[in-house]
This record gives structure tokens, C-alpha cells and sequence, in this order.
């Protein structure tokens, strides 16, 4: 007789959610990442359609290639054969189930079904996982920024006529915009909603009751750890994927510490430009061509190592000179000492003949250009704990300590602040160092080319390299930031 599961054997924190979303209506684990959510979630909802005939149940992530790389894809070694394994398929019996590769779906024997699938579909303007199953699983529904799907599910879950079941798994990312905090917040006191958020040191010490190896070692953590503060200049984002908590704002965003210390200490506010001080205009250049490639500007001024952010804006297939026009309309434009372009300001085009920087300079004869950076959000070649050379974003990051933003004039430029985020690797289940490419990421990009500036300010001198003199060439540049995390 074929046995389930084939290989899985469920840990202590396993099969305590398990015991949970057998015995609840929603259910909610939040473990730290790689404890294995995944598994023991895909084999509640196996086990529920071999158990059931004829049931259904749809298993949910953000999009198809996430859902395929999180579980359908997803192999690990099993300590019992000693063979790598698909985690999903391998442990359902072959003679029970028939697996459908090109739709992600396992059409059981018993004529019960378990698909997987993406809540936003790539390429199509809809949304949404139908409203015909028995068993909804999400995986990492913090993640799911773009739209909250569980208003949707609501009602058909409070169904009477039908026992319907929604398991989550996933870890916190703060509690604003976060339909995981949400959904814990509306569900608290339902007699048949559990919620289950457990750290890693008490999935350590249930192992350890247990006596099975620890998940992670206290060696691996602080391995770990060092290698979060390497890659982000903070551990914030270990705390929060290791140690599961919801207090602050989501981790992943880049500057999110940074900005809510703006935001406390009153320094997003309403202020005049100062008389004794030029103003500068920083551009971030938008793709040629492409409409959906924003060019995104910032007009501020340095004085006295403060950096003062005044306005900003963003525009869509205009030809840069014509910006020029846009920035000619604001009462601070005869200020205006200089327009700074990014590295790429004076590379030319194909079958162009002029340069973005030259464009520029029919409209308006001061314009500078940025040395190219080679340390935007890595450095190249660093050794572990060698932090005496910082990125550009972790220089924006401190420069934003002692930075002032008008309220009412950028206030894109402080929602952008606030959800900036870090890519995150599907594959790898992991946090990339390197910030997602989205609607924010061009303000940002503005931003962080500000703060360059500032620093090829002090470089060149005292005074900002003009692109018509001759012999002032932008070169790469490497400062010394020792001490800087003591």
C-alpha cells in the first residue's frame, strides 16, 4: 500500500502548524526563512486532497515563476536516502497522483486537484486565484505590497454552507502596507483563526527538546549576521527575517530606518530656500524612447554639510532639454547655479552625435557631470568585515541623518523613501543587496546622484566640475569612511 508522505517527517514547530491548520479555519505560521514553511504547508494541503476525494485546493505566491521556484521546483536532501528529492512531488506516491508540469497541478486519483499558481499574472491585466477551492495556501503574503488578496477571499472563506480553509506561511515585513499584519489584526479573537510566530532560537530550543540538531547554529547565525550588516550596513533585515518581528517598518527597504528617523525627528517640513546659497538641480536620465522610463529630478542646496531638499519632480518621454522648460517655470529657477547629470550624461547615443550633457546646455550653459561610481550598491572585491569603503547607498543612507525635505514640495521624493526596496531573489529565497527596479527606483536614483554631488563638491575643491572647462575631468574616486560603524 503506498505510504504518504514518501520521505517528509515533520519537525516539533511542523507539526505543531499542522496541528493548527487542522484545527482552524485560518491559520498562520510566521517562521524565520529556510525553517521549511514551505514543505510542511505544500504536505498539509497534499495530505488534505489524498484524505478528501473530489476536494480542491490552490496553493499561492506572488506570480508563476515565484510559485515554481518556492515549491514546485524546489529539491532539498533527504537525510534518509541521502538523494535530493522535489519536495512536493517526490513525497506523493506516483500510483496516487498524476503531475501537470506546464500548469503546476497534481490531478489526484481520487479526482482531487492541487494547484499552484501566481495571484498577479505577468502580462495580463487581472488578478486573483478564483473562488471553486477548498484549501487556500499562501506562502510570504507580507510580500504582497501591490494588493491585499484576502478582502477578496473573505467571503467565499465565510461560507457556511462550505469548510473552506486558509493556511499562510510567511515572515514579517513590518506592519505597514502588510497584508499579513492585517490579516492578524482583523482575525484576532475568532474562536477558529490561530496565529504561530516563532524565532529562531525557539525553533532551536524545540529541536533541542527533541534531541535533533539545531536549524541554524549559533555560528551560522552570527555568520549570517555579519554578512546582512556586509550587505545592507545594518542587521535590521536579519532581525526580521530571523527573529520574526513586526516592530518596525519593513526591512527591505533601503533607506526605511533612515526615513522614519526624518519623519520622528520633524525634519520633513516646510522651509524657504536660504538667499546666501546656489541652488542645484540633480537629474537621473531617463531611458530614450521609453515612455515607461522615467527621467526623474531634484532641486537642493548644501549648506554647511546639511543637505536641504526643496522640490523635485518626474516626467515621461520629454527630451531632456525640455525639462530645462519644466524647471524655467519655478519661482527658484533664477537661482539655479548648476544641472548635474549622472556618469552616463556624457556618453553619446546611437547615431547621435551629441551627448545628454550637450543636449542640456542648448537651454542651459552650466551643466556638470557625475564621475561614474563602481560601488552603487557592492564594493567590488571586498573582503568580510572590511568596511572602511561604504556604497552609494549607504553614503545617501547617513547623508539622509542630516537632511531636510519640504513637505509639501517632495512629497513623491518621501514616498519613495519610504518603499524603496531590495530585489528579492526567487530562486535563491533570499534578499539581493541590489535595490528593485520599480516606479521608486528613478527618484532614488536622483537622490543618491544628490548625494554623489555633495561628495565631488568636496572633491573637486570647492567647487562642482563644469562640464565646458576644460582639464576639470570626473574621474572614479575612492573615500575612506573608517570608523564609520564603530
Amino acid at each position: 500500500m503506498a505510504v504518504f508522505p514518501v520521505h517528509y517527517r515533520p519537525r516539533p514547530y511542523q507539526v505543531e502548524a499542522h496541528k493548527m491548520w487542522r484545527e482552524k479555519r485560518v491559520g498562520i505560521v510566521v517562521y524565520p526563512r529556510q525553517s521549511g514553511k514551505d514543505v510542511g504547508m505544500s504536505m498539509e494541503m497534499a495530505e488534505a486532497r489524498l484524505r478528501t476525494p473530489k476536494t480542491t485546493g490552490v496553493y499561492i505566491s506572488l506570480d508563476n515563476p515565484m510559485i515554481r521556484d518556492i515549491l514546485w521546483d524546489k529539491t532539498y536532501l533527504c537525510p534518509d536516502c541521502g538523494e535530493y528529492i522535489q519536495g512536493l512531488q517526490d513525497n506523493v506516491p506516483l500510483t496516487e497522483v498524476d503531475w501537470k508540469n506546464t500548469f503546476m497541478e497534481g490531478r489526484f486519483k481520487n479526482k482531487s486537484r492541487l494547484k499552484l499558481q501566481g495571484y498577479f499574472q505577468s502580462g495580463k491585466d487581472k488578478n486573483g486565484v478564483g473562488t471553486a477551492f477548498q484549501d487556500y495556501a499562501f506562502t510570504e503574503l507580507a510580500l504582497f505590497g501591490k494588493e491585499d488578496p484576502i478582502p477578496r477571499l473573505m467571503p467565499i472563506l465565510d461560507n457556511p454552507a462550505e469548510k473552506k480553509r486558509l493556511l499562510v506561511a510567511s515572515t514579517p515585513r513590518g506592519k505597514r502596507k502588510n497584508p499579513l499584519w492585517q490579516l492578524i489584526q482583523s482575525m484576532q479573537g475568532q474562536p477558529d483563526f490561530q496565529v504561530i510566530v516563532r524565532t529562531i532560537d525557539d525553533l532551536n530550543e524545540m529541536m533541542k527538546r527533541a534531541g535533533l540538531p539545531p536549524v541554524r547554529t549559533q555560528a551560522q547565525l552570527e555568520a549570517t549576521r555579519d554578512t546582512y550588516l556586509k550587505r545592507f550596513g545594518n542587521d535590521r533585515m536579519f532581525e526580521q527575517e530571523y527573529y520574526c518581528s513586526f516592530e518596525e517598518m519593513d526591512a527591505a527597504a533601503v533607506y526605511g530606518e533612515a526615513y522614519m528617523r526624518l519623519v520622528a525627528e520633524g525634519r520633513i517640513d516646510t522651509f524657504n530656500l536660504n538667499p546666501g546659497h546656489p541652488v542645484y538641480v540633480t537629474f537621473d536620465i531617463g531611458s530614450s524612447g521609453m515612455h515607461s522610463d522615467a527621467t526623474a529630478w531634484v532641486a537642493w542646496q548644501w549648506i554647511n554639510g546639511r543637505l536641504y531638499l526643496y522640490d523635485c519632480g518626474e516626467g515621461h518621454g520629454k527630451a531632456l532639454p525640455e525639462y530645462v522648460d519644466v524647471l524655467r517655470e519655478k519661482h527658484w529657477f533664477n537661482r539655479l547655479e548648476m544641472i548635474i547629470l549622472p556618469w552616463d550624461g556624457d556618453h553619446h547615443e546611437k547615431a547621435v552625435n551629441t551627448t545628454p550633457a550637450d543636449m542640456m546646455r542648448t537651454k542651459f550653459s552650466n551643466v556638470a557631470v557625475l564621475a561614474k561610481s563602481n560601488k552603487v550598491y557592492k564594493i567590488p572585491g571586498a573582503r568580510q568585515g572590511d568596511y572602511s569603503i561604504i556604497t552609494d547607498i549607504q553614503e545617501t543612507r547617513l547623508q539622509l541623518y542630516n537632511t531636510i525635505i519640504h513637505e509639501g514640495n517632495c512629497q513623491w521624493l518621501a514616498e519613495c523613501l519610504e518603499n524603496y526596496k531590495y530585489e528579492f531573489n526567487n530562486k535563491l529565497q533570499e534578499w539581493s543587496d541590489k535595490p528593485l527596479h520599480d516606479k521608486h527606483s528613478h527618484m532614488m536614483d536622483a537622490l543618491r546622484y544628490t548625494v554623489q554631488a555633495t561628495k565631488e563638491l568636496d572633491f573637486f575643491g570647492g567647487t562642482m566640475y563644469d562640464g565646458p572647462q576644460q582639464g576639470n575631468i570626473s574621474q572614479s574616486y575612492v573615500e575612506d569612511w573608517s570608523g564609520v560603524w564603530s
